[in-house]
């Protein structure tokens, strides 16, 4: 008997570990063939802001792949905001768009936000370098 009690104790622990490291991701919407263009605007403070809008498919769709392939966690919404924001700004063909909203708060650090799925994330991935590197584009910061 005890061992059956510790089999399923053991099995009960195996899966709420498994549970607890599941992985979100972000599901838009839209398709990526959805998407005419897609404007960027980076921030390091409210006086420089930097735009870019990105006509390419290519472009398109490996921003799309990224964000949707990007895992993600839900984030406390009490954050702060101290560090540099994009706002990407998906231009789709119906005449409307999707807002999606990245915060930094350290090195490859940040939380993911959209009014539009209302949603707020928290995110370990390098996405000023993602939007940095847009279109063969660099910056100096």
């Amino acid at each position: 008997m005890k061992k059956v009690f510790t089999f399923f104790l053991a099995m009960a622990i195996i899966f709420g570990i498994s549970g607890c490291g599941k992985k979100e991701y972000i599901v838009f919407p839209f398709s990526a063939s959805d998407v005419v263009k897609i404007e960027t605007y980076y921030s390091n403070s409210e006086a420089d802001t930097k735009e870019k809008t990105l006509t390419e498919e290519a472009d398109i769709d490996y921003l799309y792949t990224f964000f949707s392939e990007l895992p993600v966690k839900d984030a406390n919404s009490d954050s702060t905001n101290d560090g540099s924001t994009i706002k990407f700004v998906f231009d789709l063909s119906d005449g409307t768009n999707y807002e999606l909203v990245y915060i930094g708060i350290a090195t490859k650090k940040g939380y993911l936000q959209s009014e539009t799925s209302d949603f707020y994330y928290f995110t370990s991935s390098d996405i000023i370098g993602v939007w940095a590197n847009l279109s063969k584009m660099r910056l100096d910061f």
